[in-house]
């Protein structure tokens, strides 16, 4: 895929972002926003993955395997009573890596 292609879908991938969060903020647009945004991030996500300038792929799989074995283990041991820290804490480290 050309390299202009490519900026094209990051582009597009985030004016769909931008819509999904504008549609999250009323309960009547919520589902229309919420569609948007995870549009937005597949286009993202296959934009990076048939990208040329990709090395190699095995440290994406890698952090998909990771990431995998983490959350699997994170929803098998954490109780409902934990649930509001846990939230928390996966929202914090969201913001943390969008720094």
């Amino acid at each position: 895929m050309s390299p202009t292609l490519i900026d094209l879908s990051y582009l597009v991938a985030a004016v769909l972002f931008i819509l999904g969060l504008k549609g999250m903020t009323r309960p009547k647009t919520a589902v229309r926003g919420n569609l948007y945004g995870a549009l937005g991030m597949l286009i993202a996500v296959v934009a990076t993955l048939v990208n040329q300038e990709v090395v190699g792929y095995s440290l994406i799989l890698a952090g998909v395997i990771v990431g995998s074995l983490i959350g699997a283990y994170i929803a098998i041991t954490v109780k409902m009573e934990g649930m509001p820290e846990m939230v928390a804490l996966l929202n914090g480290l969201g913001g943390a890596g969008s720094i």
